[in-house]
């Protein structure tokens, strides 16, 4: 809600607040959560389902790719139909590159050599940081990019596919038949919510940069939700890598 609004509302002290306070919240949860099951009672999320090894980078990188994923799409859209002043269609028509090798990636990433299966998701998240500022490169001069934006799209869809599926395919793979359930149902929720936070931050970003509207600010604020958008992605790469250190 404070992501959503702050940007209408100017960020009155209640967003900031709010923003705080969901820290401390989330953490009594997650101590309610662990009470409950000790009791044998039925949480919404199983704790034990988290502590399976593995799970925790899943939940992380899943949450990372799908953010990216939809605050990439939905900052270009503002700024190609509210920027540039394209039609529903032309800017739906723009993602086709991204689209097409996102699901041409996803079909056929299991066919990889055995030596490369741990750079895959890393190096999508790193694929998908370079492609997210040649997006925000390409358009940065408030043109629409022409030739140049279909490489960088394009690239963009395989640096997400790989940071997602075989994310998630490994996390289902490797547990317990009697916890499929719970593990499909966090993961299918970390997928919306890092959907869903994706879209309001990266949006608030681009929206609180792109005031005034018109190519060039729009292009400007493009370019500084690209540089956000490669940082998470950067973090995703490493995230698994630090904790295997740990």
């Amino acid at each position: 809600m404070p992501l959503v609004l702050g940007h209408e509302y100017e960020w009155p002290l209640w967003t900031w607040l709010s923003l705080g306070g969901s820290v401390p919240v989330l953490g009594a949860f997650g101590v309610h959560e662990s009470r409950l099951a000790r009791r044998g009672g039925a949480p919404l999320i199983a704790p034990g389902v988290l502590r399976h090894p593995g799970m925790g980078v899943a939940v992380l990188r899943i949450a990372l790719a799908t953010g990216v994923n939809a605050g990439f799409l939905f900052v270009l859209t503002l700024h190609l139909q509210g920027g540039l002043g394209h039609s529903a269609l032309r800017a739906g028509l723009t993602f086709a590159p991204a689209a097409v090798t996102f699901g041409i990636v996803g079909l056929t990433w299991r066919r990889r050599p055995a030596w490369a299966a741990p750079l895959l998701v890393p190096g999508g998240f790193l694929l998908a940081a370079v492609a997210a500022l040649a997006v925000g490169g390409v358009l940065a001069d408030g043109t629409g990019g022409g030739r140049a934006l279909l490489p960088a799209l394009g690239a963009m869809g395989v640096g997400l596919s790989l940071a997602f599926s075989p994310v998630l395919t490994g996390a289902l793979a490797t547990v317990r038949p009697e916890d499929a359930a719970d593990a499909g149902g966090l993961l299918a929720t970390v997928t919306q919510l890092g959907q869903l936070v994706g879209v309001a931050a990266f949006g608030a970003l681009f929206l609180g940069r792109a005031a005034g509207g018109g190519p060039g600010p729009s292009a400007d604020a493009l370019w500084a939700t690209a540089l956000a958008l490669a940082a998470a992605s950067g973090a995703g790469a490493v995230v698994g890598r630090v904790r295997r250190a740990r």
